[in-house]
């Protein structure tokens, strides 16, 4: 077992995290898919309890879940909270709140569009995709594992949890909280490392949820695809922020972009990963940048108890890799250096940086901030979409600059004046494109990422009469058929307004009720003419 993996220290005593034995693993899958074939998960209120059960455990477990993130990351009680804990939390909320509007089948009157579904019911139900796997990061390893995993219990579906084993304290707490709090019938944990996480996708699930890099993302979906299963991957990318000529406060702007960069130490898959400066502002960004450093963690962030670590050494030492090739120029912003045996990497600022500088290969993921510097704004658009489309972008000017940056570039989303705000506006999805990521969630868009939504129409079968509805089969030839040509694009696809070319046609559309009136001189014929493909029998 790799120790970096699955050794746990620290405060906590010291103890092996526990892998799930490989051979018990197709086991939970089948008992979980046993489960849902039973309609353990239909009963819209049993869910909901799972959910209360769920919120139940996480405030008597809040202490432990908060110390793990720390013994995993450094992570601040106060971090904790409103970055994960209260995250979560919040989403259990939602759905309490919520869930039974959300679920609720939306309908379409087909009839007022199409008058061929006269007297059709018509609605679109959400309905769970069955089984589904959860596998979730390390630099946010309770939020990114439970706010998934909350909607897709919501929508019906049972849960194989695969928390990531880089931060096993949390990783110990979530299948603590989850075995002690819920029904194994609805959510069962895996953990493990590169074979149990191998094991693991060969087995089918109806969905696929990952969140992580795009190495990783690429074989989960290569495992999806086996099953032609859905998936939704969560990775990343360099996400930049352009500090254009008009932007309208410097203050503000500096402390925002560091806040993103330097929170759980620049692990984070949204925070700003460089910085694109007009030249005219960037002598006057600069110093308040680093001031925003000094301001939140001190001169020596080391002493900070609000400063985070790196995941493992792995990781710092890429980090040094990356920083030691930059032909960059490195600004002084504290007075401590890099500390391999605490994982510490202080805050790094590099000026002068060059589109194929070492620090601009790929995300950083760690607490160093590359300087661009740019002269037009055209300039800077044009090397962000020069790179693989970012999950996040953020843009610091007034409102015409900013929006000819966001209609001009692509990204998973985009913020004018902030960074990473945003992640805390859980009503909104939350997802990447392309190289980014596929798919989206958060709140009520998880419900829908979880569930297919199923069209269920319900129809008469005398109406309309059994002339009039063979219009939809052959025979098709003959004058005496020839009504049908007629009546069914009127009935079915009736022209609109954007497809007719005459202003008369046009104006016909006015008239309430058109649709229905111009089929009547059509039912009138079909009355007429039409013959049942069937004769019925009076025995």
């Amino acid at each position: 077992m790799d120790k970096e993996h699955s050794l746990i220290s620290g405060q906590l005593d010291k103890v092996e995290l526990q892998y799930t034995p490989i051979e018990t693993i197709s086991d939970t899958v089948s008992a979980l898919r046993d489960s849902f074939a039973s309609g353990t998960m239909r009963d819209i209120s049993f869910r909901k309890q799972q959910l209360r059960a769920l919120l139940k455990g996480m405030r008597e477990d809040k202490k432990n879940l908060l110390d793990a993130l720390y013994h995993d990351l450094h992570k601040s009680h106060t971090e904790g909270l409103y970055a994960e804990y209260d995250a979560v939390e919040y989403e259990i909320g939602q759905y309490l709140d919520n869930m039974d509007k959300w679920v609720k089948p939306s309908r379409n009157a087909l009839a007022s569009e199409q008058p061929a579904f006269l007297l059709s019911k018509s609605e679109v139900r959400k309905e769970p995709l069955g089984v589904v796997v959860i596998l979730g990061a390390w630099n946010y390893p309770l939020r990114l594992i439970m706010l998934p995993a909350i909607g897709a219990i919501a929508a019906g579906n049972t849960v194989v949890l695969k928390p990531s084993e880089l931060a096993p304290h949390t990783a110990q707490a979530v299948q603590d909280l989850v075995t002690r709090s819920m029904d194994s019938n609805v959510i069962r944990v895996v953990q493990g490392g590169v074979k149990e996480t191998t094991e693991l996708l060969k087995e089918k699930f109806d969905h696929y949820f990952y969140t992580g890099s795009g190495s990783v993302g690429k074989i989960v979906a290569r495992a999806a695809a086996e099953h032609l299963s859905g998936i939704t991957l969560e990775l990343g990318g360099k996400s930049p922020a352009i500090v254009h000529a008009d932007v309208s406060d410097l203050v503000p702007t500096a402390f925002r972009i560091m806040w993103s960069k330097l929170a759980n130490s620049g692990q984070t898959c949204v925070a700003t990963d460089y910085i694109l400066i007009h030249r005219s502002v960037k002598d006057k960004l600069v110093p308040l940048l680093v001031e925003a450093v000094a301001g939140m963690y001190g001169k020596s962030p080391k002493e900070s108890p609000d400063y985070g670590r790196i995941i493992n050494a792995r990781h710092w030492n890429r980090l040094m890799d990356a920083l030691s090739a930059t032909e960059g120029t490195q600004i002084a912003v504290t007075d401590d250096l890099p500390d391999e045996s605490d994982l510490y990497f202080p805050p790094t600022i590099v000026d002068g940086v060059r589109p194929g500088d070492s620090l601009m290969k790929d995300e950083l993921f760690g607490p160093i901030l590359p300087i661009l510097t740019y002269d037009t704004l055209d300039e800077a658009i044009s090397l962000v979409n020069s790179r693989d489309q970012p999950l996040a972008l953020y843009v610091f000017a007034k409102s015409d600059s900013a929006e000819a940056v966001i209609s001009r570039t692509r990204s998973g989303s985009a913020t004018v004046n902030d960074t990473m705000f945003n992640l805390a506006s859980q009503t909104n999805p939350f997802g990447g494109v392309g190289p980014s990521g596929v798919g989206r969630y958060t709140g009520r868009h998880t419900l829908d990422t979880f569930s297919h939504h199923r069209h269920v129409m319900k129809r008469p079968l005398w109406f309309p009469s059994p002339g009039v509805d063979s219009i939809r089969g052959p025979p098709f030839t003959g004058s005496e058929n020839s009504w049908k040509t007629d009546l069914s694009h009127q009935m079915v696809y009736p022209t609109l307004w954007s497809l007719r070319e005459s202003v008369l046609g046009k104006l016909v559309t006015l008239i309430p009720f058109w649709r229905m009136l111009v089929t009547i001189p059509g039912f009138l014929v079909a009355i007429i003419k039409s013959k049942p493909v069937i004769r019925r029998r009076k025995d």
